[in-house]
């Protein structure tokens, strides 16, 4: 089980995510530190666990078409603080030009189905980055992007995300249902994101076959322990 922390930053600064409603998104308040500026959020998650991975969701590129800051400074900051770590970022990728700004070795950029008009679109991202990510975007209304996306497996990335945005920071437990109907009918390894609580949750998630898990609340929360963690690398 590959465990991922997700970091989401809006407005120069870590905040704390709730069901997918940006807008409501306030700083981060975290056991971890009384930090919000994302190098000092990223010293405290490692002091917990030595991670691998970190996956970065720039709010302000996803949510403002061009019209606010985006973080490409900050998470270049970083990279260089960080030289070890594998960057996963969630830009809201909608063309090659948004793209290119990320093609960068240490990061993986995710293609967000939420942030994508057609397949053609998608499809030339995976072309000019073959080492991308597709996350699934699930909302309260259902799956958010082109529909033969959500189907056709084929065009899947490997690793590929669930994202289930209305059990994020919500305290209800992660969407077991929805990934083990999914696990069902793809070989391809699937990442869940959204909801986990505990290290019970993590098992759950385990047990319907999930190969990683992105998690953010359980760990500011002090939730999930540095001890649990190493327990379940072994």
């Amino acid at each position: 089980m590959h465990i991922i922390p997700v970091i989401d930053l809006m407005h120069g600064q870590v905040v704390q995510a709730i069901q997918g409603q940006r807008q409501s998104y306030r700083p981060i308040q975290s056991r971890l530190t009384d930090s919000h500026a994302l190098l000092d959020v990223v010293a405290a998650i490692l002091q917990v666990y030595p991670f691998d991975c970190v996956y970065i969701a720039d709010l302000n590129a996803i949510t403002g078409n061009g019209t606010l800051a985006h973080h490409r400074a900050h998470i270049a900051d970083a990279i260089q603080a960080f030289p070890h770590i594998e960057w996963w970022i969630d830009a809201g990728l909608t063309s090659l030009e948004t793209l290119e700004p990320w093609l960068d070795d240490a990061i993986r950029p995710i293609i967000a189905s939420e942030s994508l008009s057609d397949l053609q679109t998608y499809q030339q991202l995976r072309h000019l980055a073959e080492n991308s990510v597709l996350s699934l975007d699930y909302f309260q209304d259902g799956f958010h992007g082109p529909e033969r996306l959500q189907t056709d497996y084929v065009h899947w990335s490997q690793p590929t995300i669930v994202m289930s945005l209305p059990k994020v920071g919500a305290n209800q437990g992660p969407d077991v249902e929805k990934l083990l109907a999914i696990k069902q009918n793809t070989q391809t390894s699937l990442y869940a994101a959204g909801g986990v609580r505990h290290i019970e949750d993590i098992q759950a998630l385990t047990d319907v076959g999930a190969d990683g898990v992105l998690i953010a609340s359980a760990l500011h929360q002090g939730k999930i322990t540095s001890a649990e963690l190493h327990r379940l690398a072994q």
